[in-house]
């Protein structure tokens, strides 16, 4: 089963379902009065109102705030079992952490129903009040990723600003060294080694003359790295080896109550070895760290006890199951997009798993770099805090905004729409899916109503390339995009060393006729040639192609209005 918030724009689409929807329980005097007040807090965009759909048919609707259920609805041709909606409940509070879910009824229920409660683990403290207290066993999983793993250094401190405290820990590779700083607690002496680090702080290589801000450069740098790892049958990993020495201290990690189980490979026979940190001889916690990280034949195979050991992502690059094995009870999973297998898991309909991936890119996976790392790390912060902490909105960028806020921003680019051009986003219920279903396909994410503004904001930021590692508002972000022709910043200067891949990426992006960028700046091109039949060519590109002429339309919109205006707006919003 799945769950997803609902906004009042998705209304239209439910409407029919919840018409035919009863409340399972006598939260209200009739079912129509239930069916009224959910629509009340859908339509005021509370975020407290959810459906749950059982492959892609809606069965289940209800309203939960703090832990608390306020309203349940299920359709009539829906079979649920209470277990599955006690399940969904649970799962639901779950993500956010909560201690407890509440019910509180306007009168006493039926013998029945309250064994049904007692049966879910409720207590009935009072004769219309049932209470179940969530019990965690926090696993937190880290996946493999070289260089990028830095993000898991934010996510941790995202984790730790929300109290979420993690009793179990599973790591493969740079998810193995990470899991390791967690277990020995020293959060600011991690983020400085992760903002410290170099290529040649973990391996030794001749590193190529030129400098790796440059396509040619970070070419010679890889050609460099792989030469060596050729002629050497591994890049030899003892300067990773001094840092784990000089990083990790063997009385911190005997008086750490957190259990962590690592994942390395065995050679020849290329078998997963799982070891249980906490127990291994002390004289070879060191070497098993290690083996977890060596990502052979780039990096040399590390021996212990006659046997050689590499890389834990041959074999399972996410330990989620792992994880689930030793007792978690919720997972939240890490993934920095590492090469590796990941293994199927059937994870258990009773163990949420959380998993955070950033849509970036975060660089290559051999190259460190301590520029980028920080980035990486605020990276994984915002998104940690997105998900989780759900303060901040947004997908590729993060926003402390509201959506009063962004529906104030938004209507009034519509108005600017209509005044100028005479243009309206949408006149029916079926063109406005048709231009959220294309949006969705650019964007990546949930597009509908109520984020169009957002979403054509964070896509012009994207084209920008405009540092996704910082906490915007909205007119934060207008202003530099107002500025981007001012401030032409240098690409690599601005997120550090970036991979072959990335270059590739920023080459099509910035010559590529295809290329959405190009495709925008060919609309510009053609509508300032077109100047006296500008309102025109927009109508009928609005129905060809209403990404790129949104966000065309919204480049112009924040370019003419005023500061004056914007302050105005920003008043109204506090």
């Amino acid at each position: 089963m799945r769950i997803e918030r609902m906004v009042a724009s998705e209304w239209a689409f439910f409407a029919s379902q919840i018409a035919r929807s009863k409340q399972l329980l006598p939260f209200f005097e009739t079912h129509s009065s239930a069916r009224a007040i959910f629509k009340r807090n859908v339509k005021k965009n509370s975020g407290t109102a959810y459906v749950v759909y059982s492959g892609k048919a809606p069965v289940l609707f209800l309203v939960i705030e703090t832990g608390q259920v306020t309203n349940l609805l299920s359709l009539e041709t829906a079979k649920i079992r209470w277990s599955s909606v006690f399940l969904m409940i649970d799962q639901l509070a779950k993500q956010t952490f909560q201690p407890t879910i509440t019910f509180i009824l306007p009168r006493s229920l039926t013998l029945h129903l309250q064994e049904v409660f007692l049966a879910q683990g409720y207590k009935q403290t009072e004769p219309n009040v049932f209470i179940k207290t969530l019990e965690y066993h926090t696993g937190l999983v880290l996946g493999g990723g070289g260089a990028r793993g830095a993000y898991q250094i934010g996510v941790w401190q995202a984790l730790k600003e929300l109290d979420i405290p993690i009793v179990l820990i599973t790591g493969t590779s740079v998810g193995a060294l990470n899991g390791a700083l967690i277990l020995q607690g020293e959060f600011e002496a991690a983020k400085t080694m992760w903002e410290e680090i170099e290529t040649r702080k973990i391996l030794a290589f001749p590193a190529g003359k030129t400098s790796s801000d440059t396509f040619g450069g970070m070419l010679s740098q890889v050609s460099a790295f792989t030469l060596n790892a050729i002629q050497s049958k591994g890049v030899s990993t003892k300067p990773l080896q001094a840092l784990i020495h000089d990083t990790f201290s063997t009385e911190k990690m005997q008086q750490t109550t957190i259990d962590f189980y690592l994942v390395t490979t065995e050679l020849p026979n290329m078998q997963e070895r799982v070891i249980h940190f906490n127990e291994c001889q002390m004289s070879q916690w060191q070497s098993w760290l290690l083996a977890s990280a060596s990502f052979f034949p780039a990096m040399a195979a590390a021996k212990i006890a006659d046997r050689y050991y590499v890389d834990g992502g041959y074999r399972n690059n996410i330990p989620v199951d792992v994880a689930i094995q030793h007792g978690a009870t919720e997972c939240i999973i890490v993934d920095v997009k590492g090469p590796g297998i990941t293994k199927p898991v059937k994870v258990p309909n009773d163990i949420p798993c959380m998993t955070l991936q950033t849509p970036w890119s975060m660089g290559a996976v051999l190259l460190f770099d301590g520029a980028r790392s920080v980035q990486n790390i605020q990276l994984g912060y915002l998104e940690t805090m997105k998900m989780i902490g759900q303060k901040y909105c947004g997908y590729w960028y993060t926003f402390d905004e509201t959506v009063d806020s962004l529906t104030e921003f938004q209507r009034a680019f519509f108005a600017f729409m209509k005044e100028t051009y005479q243009l309206t986003v949408w006149t029916s219920a079926e063109q406005q899916n048709k231009i959220c279903r294309k949006m969705r396909k650019v964007y990546k994410d949930r597009v509908f109503t109520e984020n169009i503004g957002l979403v054509l904001i964070e896509l012009l930021a994207k084209s920008q390339t405009i540092s996704a590692a910082k906490l915007y508002t909205i007119q934060e972000m207008i202003e530099l995009l107002k500025n981007t022709g001012e401030m032409k910043a240098d690409f690599v200067e601005s997120i550090g060393m970036i991979s072959i891949q990335e270059w590739l990426k920023k080459y099509y992006d910035d010559y590529f006729l295809l290329s959405d960028k190009q495709q925008l700046a060919g609309m510009i091109s053609l509508l300032e040639s077109n100047v006296q039949e500008k309102a025109q060519w927009l109508t009928f590109l609005l129905d060809k192609l209403p990404v790129q002429t949104l966000q065309l339309l919204m480049i112009e919109f924040i370019q003419t209005r005023s500061d004056k205006e914007w302050h105005k707006s920003s008043h109204m919003k506090s």
